[in-house]
């Protein structure tokens, strides 16, 4: 055999699963066909966490008061910054897998068998396979001219009128962010409400803002029929209306990478379009294991790059199995949605508006949720407040951990910050938060 392993795609799953194992000492080669960071490093995860950074910090200016902000944007200017980040960042994790010794092998792989991919025109071999080559947007042919997540966020201009085709997390992060860049945007979403599988009460405040902000969401509506012109895309409802608008830009979900690479050539045990995965992300045939989107979901980077860990353990030698029961989840909404783990007998509420950090950056609307079982142990968590992706991980932690709430409440959290809220929702378990009367 050429290898130990054969890794096929090289996103957050690929490339984490390439450097784990060759810090566990095994010869490890990594096919990927365009670029490594995947689709999260180059496409998603971080160019819109970008694009949505220069929104807030408009859109903060905008919203202060006493502050006359007009802001020209060169979008050209930023779109070369934009890859200019990511190329560092793509170089970073190639040099970082051949620091590990791993073979980093750009072109399309084809399975031939469980232990033989086809890169180039050359076989290569190895003991195991990893397969991970993650998802695509779901794509209406029929909506001729429409952009994705790719093409919206290389996006060389803002434009004026924008319509969102689904209101799940991608639609409602994206159409805040093109709303505080000066879009007049319109969201679409079948469902009765925008982000559909969050709980409400975490949904309630992210909706009340985007009204707030003139965006215009429409549930309970399809979008039947695009038509593209020269210069506007005319858009046919469910409800008989029209809109014409400028862009339109689809995020209705995404399914995973199965077709085209010679999957069909193992015969695997599939889970609907998921390639089936056991606990040990081991599929049906032993030594070929499948990580990160193209293996369920939640199809989240984080989620790919825990599995990495887990099928690296297990090639090496070690058990390993996976287990989300404290798995973050975080909406880059405004304000933003964090929640982990399940809901408990009881929870705490503590409102944003008690929190002196949060009005200071005018921002009050928004709450600290704590799950806790009846013995007081943290079950799980939803915070919904300017931040909250860099607070969720103490409260994953918490659950991982199985923290009482009181560890939480006697921590001494520093002053003034939005994470102290997390700590007087945990004193909300004995009804003795400082900043607000709890009704327990």
């Amino acid at each position: 055999m050429d290898y130990d392993v054969i890794v096929l795609g090289g996103g957050p799953g690929g490339y984490g699963a390439a450097i784990r194992l060759g810090q566990h000492g095994k010869k490890v080669a990594l096919v990927e066909k365009e670029k490594i960071g995947g689709e999260c490093l180059n496409y998603g995860c971080i160019p819109s966490k970008a694009l949505i950074e220069m929104a807030n910090s408009i859109g903060y200016l905008k919203e202060l008061p006493g502050v006359n902000a007009n802001p020209e944007i060169d979008m050209e200017k930023w779109q070369k910054w934009k890859w200019e980040m990511i190329g560092k960042l793509t170089s970073g994790v190639e040099t970082l897998c051949k620091a590990q010794g791993v073979t980093v092998i750009n072109g399309e792989g084809k399975i031939i068998d469980r232990n033989t991919v086809e890169v180039q025109g050359k076989q290569i071999t190895a003991l195991n396979l990893v397969i991970a080559t993650g998802s695509s947007p779901v794509r209406f042919p029929s909506f001729e001219g429409v952009a994705y997540n790719r093409e919206i966020l290389d996006t060389p201009r803002i434009p004026k009128t924008l319509l969102i085709v689904g209101g799940g997390y991608i639609g409602v992060e994206l159409g805040t962010a093109f709303s505080k860049l000066g879009s007049k945007v319109t969201i679409v979403e079948m469902m009765p409400g925008i982000l559909p599988g969050v709980e409400k009460e975490l949904v309630n405040p992210v909706d009340r803002k985007l009204r707030s902000m003139g965006v215009t969401i429409l549930t309970e509506t399809k979008v039947e029929k695009i038509v593209k012109s020269a210069s506007a895309f005319e858009a046919d409802l469910s409800d008989g209306k029209k809109l014409q608008v400028e862009n339109v830009l689809v995020t209705v979900g995404r399914r995973p990478n199965t077709e085209g690479f010679g999957l069909e050539n193992l015969h695997l045990d599939m889970n609907g379009r998921f390639i089936k995965i056991d606990s040990r992300c081991e599929t049906s045939i032993k030594g070929v294991y499948a990580l990160g989107d193209v293996s369920g979901e939640p199809m989240l980077a984080h989620r790919a790059y825990y599995q990495a860990g887990v099928v690296a353990q297990n090639i090496a030698g070690h058990d390993a199995e996976i287990d989300y029961h404290s798995m973050p989840y975080v909406i880059y909404s405004d304000p933003e949605i964090s929640y982990t783990g399940k809901k408990g007998t009881r929870e705490t509420v503590f409102p944003l508006a008690a929190n002196g950090r949060a009005l200071g950056m005018n921002s009050s609307v928004g709450t600290y949720r704590i799950f806790i079982d009846d013995d007081g142990i943290v079950t799980g968590a939803g915070i919904v407040a300017p931040h909250s992706s860099e607070m969720i991980s103490e409260l994953t932690l918490s659950v991982e951990a199985g923290l009482s709430v009181n560890d939480i409440a006697l921590t001494i959290h520093p002053h003034p910050t939005i994470s102290e809220g997390v700590m007087e929702s945990a004193e909300g378990a004995f009804g003795k938060p400082l900043h607000f009367k709890s009704g327990r």
